[in-house]
């Protein structure tokens, strides 16, 4: 040890020594070149020619090292380049030593020497030039020895690879630094750290199907299936739904990931039928076995929608507690439970389940919450729910402490919003009553005089929406419905010219919009040219579906247009396609049936019809005019 630092001093103090000799330029522009040794007779302190006695202590060196004598053998390596400079191998195994031990100038003086000596080129003496470069800040020569290393290892030195990308790092050298970590990732078996750099530097440089090959890699190398699910989030972003339909149908098992890749697939159905999702989704359940909470829930929230309410109801019960990562899914669960609890004629079930939604969602669920009271006939509830939560929104202020003004007018907006969405809510649950009132109570002059009062509070509800959101074009919607319903059509037409005109009109349901409006005209009748337009309008709404596709309710709409238009067979022959069954009660298309008919000759059906509906309209003036003339 001792020798070693001698030595080392020694060396040290010589090469100082010489940095007054002129420098010979290299290739490599290294800094306070050492003289070349020959004929030097300044680099004192290295006896050149006595080989015999350098073997000796590179023997020596060797040995000390398989022993694990690392000071006593760094001291013979010193020995024996004193005593054979010329020998490639010890120079740079010296200058490797000084760099060791942070004498760094020492070390480029040494290695810059060696570098133009004769002998074997090996990956580790081009490293050592790579990190003594890399020190000098030299940049190109850093490079260039570090693809001379990797190159002389055939990219299998695992370190060597790291160290070059840490230094690719420094000078922003993103493509080459992809290129690296493509190879050094599967030796690191696709390390989390690593790996995450790579995507990283992938989605910087916008190379989508490179982070698709890059977890695909990565999942078959590891089996994680995160990896897998990596794949098909940018799969979907690519829109490539063909893969991601293909990956999805391998899935047979319940993990988290599992239930991502499940979720990712419905997104390349988002502009598919109904129908094809729904398959889809019985598939994965039914066949191949999936039972993760996340599959179920859309299961159950299509198959409600697609009537399947049996089948709908057994899953989403049984899952809407178990969404435990996103809560806002079990609420929405909760809300389809409550609205057919509401089909199945059970107002408590349904009521229940509301506030469940409720509960998920930390008492932000209150607007659900107040219709379904109202739904449920609990008026009295629902408005004193939907008063106090008016009061706590219209007393509420931002707290002194926000002082940015962008911040503030983001929290003040949400806030308005909020307070508006209860006003709504208001609105919504005194039609409800007014609807009830109308239903049960329509020869009550009382009553009904309630009913309209309800209609007009409600109206107040949405010209104080529409004050502070004059571009809503929903609470328009709404407002244009209940003018109708109020009996001041001229106030109706005119809301629902300024919707059916309106830019906003894409964020109605159109086709329920053209068939409102229409209908209203044909059923009207006041004035010429109103049965062409209303006619042009119901059609409008059935251009908006696929063939065959239309509801039923806008085909009668046109069934009565054209009967309007004096048209009897083709309204009929359009009515017979619609399924009565769905219609049996309902005294509107119980009326145009009948009258259908009855324009046609055809007096038992049209008979039958009126029949059926005087027992849902008793009084109904057309029924007992008609079935008098038949007596």
């Amino acid at each position: 040890m001792r020798l070693f630092a001698a030595l080392c001093a020694a060396l040290c103090a010589t090469i100082v020594a010489c940095s007054s000799a002129p420098a010979k330029k290299n290739v490599d522009a290294a800094p306070a070149e050492v003289p070349e040794l020959a004929g030097n007779s300044e680099y004192q302190g290295v006896a050149e020619g006595n080989l015999d006695t350098a073997h000796a202590a590179f023997i020596q060196a060797m040995d000390m090292e398989m022993r694990g004598l690392q000071h006593e053998a760094d001291s013979m390596w010193m020995l024996a380049w004193r005593y054979d400079p010329r020998s490639r191998f010890l120079s740079f195994k010296v200058a490797q030593k000084m760099l060791a031990v942070g004498a760094d100038s020492v070390a480029f003086s040494i290695a810059k020497v060696a570098n133009n000596l004769k002998g074997k080129k090996t990956v580790s003496q081009f490293e050592t030039m790579a990190h003594l470069y890399l020190k000098a800040g030299i940049a190109d020569s850093t490079r260039k020895y570090f693809v001379l290393a990797l190159d002389s290892s055939k990219y299998q030195d695992m370190k060597l690879m790291y160290d070059y990308s840490l230094f690719l790092e420094a000078v922003q050298d993103k493509k080459e630094l992809v290129r690296i970590y493509d190879l050094l990732l599967p030796q690191t078996n696709y390390i989390q750290s690593l790996l995450g750099r790579q995507v990283n530097l992938l989605a910087e440089l916008r190379r989508d199907s490179a982070l698709v090959d890059l977890f695909g890699r990565a999942h078959e190398a590891t089996g994680q299936k995160d990896k897998l699910a990596k794949m098909v989030q940018v799969l979907v972003m690519q829109k490539r739904f063909a893969e991601v339909r293909a990956i999805a149908d391998t899935i047979t098992s319940s993990l988290d990931d599992d239930a991502v890749i499940i979720e990712l697939a419905l997104l390349s159905y988002a502009n598919s039928p109904k129908e094809e999702t729904l398959k889809f989704l019985k598939k994965k359940y039914y066949t191949d076995g999936v039972r993760v909470p996340e599959l179920q829930y859309h299961l159950g929230i299509l198959e409600h929608m697609e009537g399947e309410v049996d089948s709908a109801w057994v899953h989403l019960e049984g899952v809407h507690l178990k969404l435990s990562r996103d809560r806002t899914y079990g609420a929405q669960a909760c809300r389809n439970l409550s609205a057919m609890a509401f089909g199945k004629n059970n107002p408590e079930l349904a009521v229940m389940y509301a506030q469940r939604a409720d509960s998920l969602l930390s008492g932000e669920g209150k607007v659900f919450l107040a219709i379904a009271l109202g739904t449920a006939k609990k008026y009295e509830k629902a408005y004193a729910l939907l008063d106090s939560m008016l009061e706590v929104w219209s007393r509420w202020r931002p707290m002194e402490a926000i002082a940015d003004s962008a911040q503030m007018a983001v929290i003040k907006a949400r806030a308005a919003a909020k307070y508006q969405s209860f006003q709504r809510a208001y609105a919504d649950v005194l039609l409800l009553e007014a609807v009830n009132v109308e239903k049960h109570f329509a020869k009550d002059s009382l009553k009904m005089a309630k009913a309209r009062e309800l209609r007009m509070k409600a109206e107040l509800f949405w010209e104080s929406v529409i004050a502070e959101d004059s571009l809503n074009i929903q609470v328009r919607y709404e407002m244009a419905m209940n003018l109708e319903r109020l009996n001041r059509i001229d106030e109706s037409f005119a809301m629902f010219e300024y919707i059916v005109k309106s830019p906003l009109l894409g964020e109605l349901d159109s086709a329920s919009v053209f068939n409102y409006y229409g209908y209203t005209l044909l059923n009207l009748n006041r004035k010429p040219g109103d049965v062409e337009k209303g006619l042009a309008l119901v059609n409008r709404a059935l251009s908006s579906f696929a063939p065959g596709k239309a509801p039923d309710a806008i085909r009668d709409s046109k069934a009565w247009g054209l009967y309007r238009l004096g048209k009897y067979q083709e309204a009929l022959d359009l009515m017979l396609k619609i399924d009565a069954k769905m219609f049996d009660g309902d005294k509107d298309y119980l009326e145009h049936l009948a009258a259908i008919h009855a324009a046609l000759g055809n007096k038992t059906e049209a008979i039958k019809a009126y029949k059926k509906l005087l027992k849902i309209r008793p009084g109904d003036p057309d029924a007992l005019k008609y079935l008098k003339g038949k007596k």
